[in-house]
């Protein structure tokens, strides 16, 4: 979902011209209603820390709030252990509406595949706006090449996708964007303790900054569940909550509506 702000800002302009047409029929009407929509919506990366154990898939569905738009989608990772590999797919759907009209539509999902600790394939394909676009990567030797719609382009072995399933996130130097596959040199601060209100009741979690060519926040539980994100920019901030955590037979783990906390 990296350059969504791109895309909705341009959609913006659009409305924009939209409401002054408006306005020119029903003066003053819609004057005011629609803020500056501009933010990534944060995919992150992360390995092993915290999903693994006697349940070989895990499911992880989070709400996705904008601090201006609201609620604007869903975001889900699909976890699995063999012993031998973690196989993690994502699946998000993103819909801002403008006076009513839906300015910016985004489907997407990926997979990654790690082996011993190491990102050894990627895919993921996108419709933005009814275009389609995809990324693809392998490992190679001491790098980690990717082919995106902006050509081709090599990353260090240790490259992580932005999407945060895993607490290994904080290891990570490089991040690669799952939909443009933009590389991104960060680094994590030191966790600090945190209460945050979670499923209707207050938890402690684990605080991390995420900071350099993008910004994140990232909250961890006991287990090492991310359960909390944001993506932070100059104009708003995504919020990804998880609403619910659960194995694959669909026995609920974790639920509960923690939107507007």
């Amino acid at each position: 979902m990296d350059g969504l702000s791109r895309q909705i800002l341009s959609a913006e302009r659009r409305e924009t011209r939209g409401r002054r047409l408006l306005q020119s029929v029903r003066p003053r009407r819609a004057a005011g209603f629609l803020a500056s929509f501009v933010g990534a919506c944060l995919l992150m990366p992360g390995l092993t820390g915290g999903v693994h154990g006697s349940v070989p898939e895990k499911v992880l569905t989070y709400a996705v709030h904008h601090s201006t738009h609201g609620n604007i989608g869903t975001y889900t990772n699909i976890i699995r252990d063999t012993g031998a590999e973690v196989s993690v797919r994502n699946e998000f759907r993103v819909q801002v509406k403008v006076l009513l009209v839906v300015a910016h539509k985004e489907i997407g999902s990926s997979k990654e595949t790690w082996k011993n600790g190491r990102l050894v394939s990627f895919e993921s394909k996108t419709q933005e706006n009814g275009e389609k676009s995809g990324v693809n990567g392998r490992a190679t030797g001491e790098k980690f090449v990717i082919e995106s719609p902006k050509g081709r382009r090599e990353a260090p072995a240790d490259v992580y996708p932005n999407n945060p399933w895993s607490k290994d996130i904080l290891e990570a130097s490089v991040l690669m964007g799952t939909k443009s596959g933009s590389l991104y040199n960060v680094s994590a601060s030191e966790g600090v303790k945190k209460d945050i209100e979670f499923a209707g009741r207050t938890v402690s979690a684990d605080y991390f900054l995420v900071d350099g060519d993008a910004k994140y926040e990232l909250w961890f539980d006991e287990r090492g569940v991310p359960i909390k994100f944001t993506d932070i920019s100059d104009k708003s901030v995504i919020t990804f909550k998880l609403t619910e955590s659960q194995p694959s037979d669909g026995t609920p783990v974790i639920k509960g509506s923690i939107l507007g906390r």
